[in-house]
C-alpha cells in the first residue's frame, strides 16, 4: 500500500518523492487541464517513459482530446475522459450450496451482461448476491498543468471519490495553484510545466530523455514562451532549451506543427474571427466571435476556441485589449487578455465569475444572446 510510504519519508526531497510514490504504485493516471495544450502533453509523454521504464500501468487522461498536436500524441493515447476508475464487485454466499461452474454472456445489441452461477447442491436465491463498490482501478495520480482539481473538468467531477481517496502528484507552473497534492511539484519561476519535468528528469531520469523526450518537452517550453518570445523569459529557461537541442530535440518540427501546420477546421475558424474582426482605436480594442454554426461549418471542436485566441494574440499588437467571444450549445464563453496594466480583468468582468488562465481571463455564461453580450462586454470599457 502507498499509505505507508507517505509518512515514513518526510526527509527525501520533493523529486525523491515522487519517484517513491511511483516506483510504488502499479497503475497511474495522468490527469492533464483540461485546455488541451503541447505543454501538458509534452510533460505527460515525458513522464509516462518513467513509468514505462518502471512497467507500470498508466492512463494518460483530458477531458476531451483533440488531435491538433497530433504530432505529440502520435506514440501516446490519450483517452477522453477517464476509463475504469473503479471496480463493481458481485458477492455470491456459497458456504452451503457450494460452487459448481459459472459463466457469462454479453448481448451486444442490448449492452447487457449476464452471469450464470451453478451451485454444486440446490439453488441460489437473489437474496444470497450483494452488489458493491470494489477498490480503484489505480493507486496513483500525476496532474499536469491544472491549477485545481476542477481544472480537470469533467475528468475529476465524474470521479471525485477518486481523486478524494487516491494520492496526487500535483506538478505545474502557476502561482495561482492551490496546492491539493499530496506532492505538489508548483513552481511559479518556471516558464512551463514541461521546463520543471525537464528538471525533474535531469536529476531523476536522466536516461529517459530520448530525442522524442526531447522534442516534446522543448515543445512545450516554446508553446509557453511563444518561441521565447514572452517578456517574462527567463535566461535559465533558454539556457534549458539549448540543452534539449542538444539532446537532438526537433526544433524546426516544433515550429512548423505549432506554429505554421494549421488542420482545415482551425483555419476555417481562425477566417471566421479574421473576417469579423472589429477595432474600436480609441479604445485600443479589438474583438471578434465565433457563432455556433461556425463550429458546424468547419467541421471544428469547441476546444479549438483556446488555440484560435493564442493564434489571434500572435496577430493583433500585444498591448492592445484582445476579446474573442465564442457561442456552443447554450453558452457564450469570453475569453479576454490586455496588455494594459491599468485594465483589471477579473474586476471589469466580475458580473460573468471569471477564471483567470494564462492569457487572461475566461467566462462561460449560459442563456444569453451572442450578439447582446457581445455589446454589453464592449460597454465595459470606458475611455
Amino acid at each position: 500500500m502507498l499509505c505507508s510510504l507517505y509518512f515514513s519519508h518526510m526527509a527525501l526531497t520533493v523529486y525523491e518523492q515522487i519517484m517513491e510514490y511511483i516506483k510504488q504504485s502499479r497503475r497511474v493516471v495522468v490527469a492533464l487541464d483540461k485546455k488541451i495544450s503541447a505543454d501538458t502533453l509534452g510533460a505527460a509523454y515525458s513522464i509516462t517513459r518513467i513509468l514505462e521504464r518502471y512497467e507500470k500501468q498508466f492512463q494518460v487522461t483530458i477531458e476531451q482530446s483533440s488531435d491538433i498536436y497530433g504530432f505529440l500524441t502520435e506514440n501516446m493515447a490519450v483517452t477522453s475522459g477517464l476509463k475504469q476508475a473503479r471496480r463493481l464487485v458481485v458477492t455470491l454466499d456459497i458456504r452451503e450450496q457450494g460452487l459448481d461452474k459459472f459463466y457469462y454472456t454479453v448481448d451486444e445489441q442490448k449492452s447487457k451482461l449476464d452471469i450464470y452461477i451453478v451451485p454444486k447442491n440446490g439453488f441460489f436465491n437473489p437474496d444470497d448476491v450483494r452488489v458493491g463498490q470494489g477498490g480503484f482501478e489505480y493507486d496513483l495520480i500525476i496532474t499536469l498543468g491544472a491549477t485545481d482539481l476542477n481544472s480537470l473538468g469533467s475528468v475529476y467531477e465524474g470521479n471525485a471519490a477518486f481523486f478524494h481517496e487516491t494520492p496526487i502528484i500535483n506538478i505545474d507552473h502557476r502561482a495561482a495553484n492551490e496546492l491539493f497534492g499530496e506532492i505538489n511539484l508548483v513552481e511559479p519561476t518556471k516558464s512551463s510545466t514541461s521546463e520543471i519535468v525537464f528538471d525533474f528528469m535531469e536529476a531523476c531520469a536522466r536516461e529517459n530523455i530520448t530525442q522524442t523526450v526531447a522534442t516534446s518537452l522543448l515543445a512545450g517550453i516554446l508553446e509557453r514562451t511563444e518561441s521565447f518570445r514572452a517578456p517574462t523569459l527567463a535566461p535559465q529557461t533558454l539556457e534549458k532549451a539549448g540543452r534539449l537541442m542538444a539532446l537532438k530535440a526537433d526544433r524546426e518540427r516544433i515550429v512548423r506543427e505549432l506554429f505554421y501546420n494549421k488542420s482545415l477546421p482551425l483555419m476555417k475558424l481562425w477566417g471566421r474571427v479574421l473576417a469579423r474582426l472589429k477595432e474600436d482605436t480609441l479604445k485600443r480594442l479589438y474583438w471578434s466571435i465565433i457563432a455556433t454554426d461556425d463550429y458546424a461549418r468547419a467541421g471544428a471542436e469547441p476546444v479549438l476556441v483556446d488555440k484560435v485566441f493564442e493564434d489571434v494574440l500572435r496577430y493583433l499588437p500585444r498591448e492592445a485589449t484582445i476579446l474573442l467571444f465564442s457561442e456552443f450549445n447554450g453558452a457564450v464563453m469570453i475569453l479576454a487578455y490586455s496588455g494594459n496594466s491599468n485594465i483589471l480583468l477579473p474586476e471589469l468582468f466580475a458580473a460573468y465569475k471569471p477564471i483567470t488562465f494564462e492569457h487572461g481571463v475566461k467566462c462561460r455564461i449560459f442563456g444569453r444572446d451572442l450578439l447582446e453580450l457581445e455589446k454589453e462586454a464592449i460597454d465595459l470599457f470606458v475611455i
